[in-house]
């Protein structure tokens, strides 16, 4: 849904999180991607909240062992969790939207064979991709800070109205 509110993202996730099966069912995601943008974008309310969500940044409990296995074993440590949920800045913008990929698109982005085994450090392993994307986001947001990447967004909003 349109807003910033949390019932309109509940919207969004509910809609976008249709989506993804049906693309799924329908074996499309062999040929397409998803990738989903919203102004209130927060992956700590996109279900499931610990696993991978079709088309969504990585869980947010993920990105500290991204950070590690990408060699920013520092940062990892660095970075507060407040820092590190700035990283769903990367999805919000003036308007709900779903980016759709080609393939080669994604593969270009994530790198192409770009799965691997990701060590959470509870004892689990997981499978993910696009390790070195999301590093370099992550610590891009974090660098930026929350006043800087909410007025850059504040003022996109603006712009739509």
């Amino acid at each position: 849904g349109m807003g910033v509110s949390q019932e309109a993202h509940n919207r969004f996730a509910a809609v976008v999180e249709l989506v993804g099966r049906y693309l799924c069912l329908f074996r499309g995601d062999g040929s397409f991607g998803l990738v989903h943008f919203h102004a209130a974008y927060d992956r700590s309310h996109v279900h499931p909240m610990q696993k991978p969500a079709y088309g969504h940044l990585p869980p947010t409990n993920w990105l500290r062992p991204m950070l590690k296995m990408a060699g920013q074993g520092d940062k990892a440590g660095e970075l507060s969790d407040d820092d590190l949920a700035l990283s769903d800045y990367q999805r919000r913008a003036p308007h709900t939207a779903i980016n759709i990929l080609r393939m080669s698109q994604v593969n270009a982005a994530a790198g192409a064979k770009s799965i691997v085994d990701l060590d959470l450090g509870d004892g689990t392993t997981e499978k993910a991709s696009g390790i070195t994307l999301y590093t370099r986001n992550t610590l891009r947001m974090a660098k930026m800070g929350k006043d800087a990447l909410q007025s850059a967004l504040d003022a996109d909003i603006a712009m739509q109205n």
